[in-house]
């Protein structure tokens, strides 16, 4: 500037100056507009985003299905597992006198159901045998009559062998393979529960940090993306796994395979939720780019 002076030209040196700061800055807008303009990829955050969802969605579909005892009773009235409980039991009260006629399509149902929340929840299986001994005691109560017979007397000897009966149907009942399935729900369960939990929490996370710093839609687009196909997948494997399972037992074979599509069906229901979400977020991705190049 001083050289420009001394020439007799200030103004030139001035206009030199205020272009190179101007050339300056606006390289930095460029710089800043281009940086802005690049998207930012987490794949840490897609990774770790995929596997939670992942583990989130397994857990909530075993939740629904396969661990929830209102599913599995579901299942179980529909198929001829029910009818083969109700000849073990039917089994056990003929040994004791008791017709199986005494036992209603109604009463037996009941006993089921009882048997499987009673296993779902930890518990050994106990039976209200009451209703059914209390029909045996009715009709030989009336059978008594014709005879002349007291019904207090036939009151008292159903009495006496209704908790020996009960006890003994419900001690055979709970055997060690059925000890062993409830211990095997009961730990399934807790597990179940505490991975939900934990993928909740961290899933929550993640996500409140991808809002905050903007990039929610670009990076669980991805997540989406890859946990709809991982979850399929399981679906699917799910499904072969209980199939193979019930080939593995003849006696059982279309009790499984029912539960095997009832699963599917189930499962996808919750798939097609992850499904849609994922779809919502790469067309709001579509969407904004359309806007941004206007």
């Amino acid at each position: 500037m001083t050289t420009e002076l001394l020439n007799g030209n200030p103004h030139d040196g001035v206009n030199k100056i205020v272009e190179t700061r101007s050339a300056i800055r606006r390289k930095q807008q460029e710089k800043l507009s281009s940086s802005s303009e690049k998207p930012h990829r987490h794949p840490l955050t897609i990774v770790w985003g995929t596997i939670l969802v992942v583990l989130l969605m397994l857990s909530l579909m075993l939740n629904q299905t396969l661990l929830n005892a209102r599913f599995v009773n579901h299942e179980i009235s529909r198929s001829n597992l029910s009818s083969t409980l109700m000849e073990t039991v039917n089994s056990n009260l003929s040994q004791y006198g008791i017709s199986t006629t005494a036992l209603s399509d109604k009463e037996a149902n009941k006993l089921v159901t009882q048997a499987v929340d009673q296993v779902y929840s930890g518990k050994e299986i106990n039976l209200n045998l009451q209703p059914v001994i209390n029909n045996v005691g009715n009709s030989a109560s009336q059978t008594a009559a014709r005879y002349g017979i007291s019904a207090e007397v036939t009151n008292s000897m159903t009495s006496d062998v209704s908790d020996e009966v009960a006890s003994a149907i419900n001690s055979q009942l709970n055997t060690s393979q059925v000890k062993q399935f409830t211990s095997m729900i009961s730990i399934a369960k807790t597990v179940d529960h505490v991975v939900a939990l934990i993928s909740a929490i961290g899933l929550g996370i993640m996500i409140l940090v991808a809002v905050l710093r903007k990039y929610f839609i670009r990076s669980f687009s991805w997540v989406g993306l890859w946990s709809s196909l991982i979850t399929y997948v399981l679906i699917l494997g799910l499904g072969a796994l209980i199939n193979q399972i019930g080939s593995n037992y003849p006696d059982f074979s279309s009790f499984t395979a029912q539960l095997g599509t009832d699963f599917h069906s189930q499962a996808i229901g919750s798939w097609l939720v992850l499904l849609i979400f994922t779809v919502i977020l790469f067309g709001w991705r579509i969407v904004r780019g359309v806007l941004k190049r206007r």
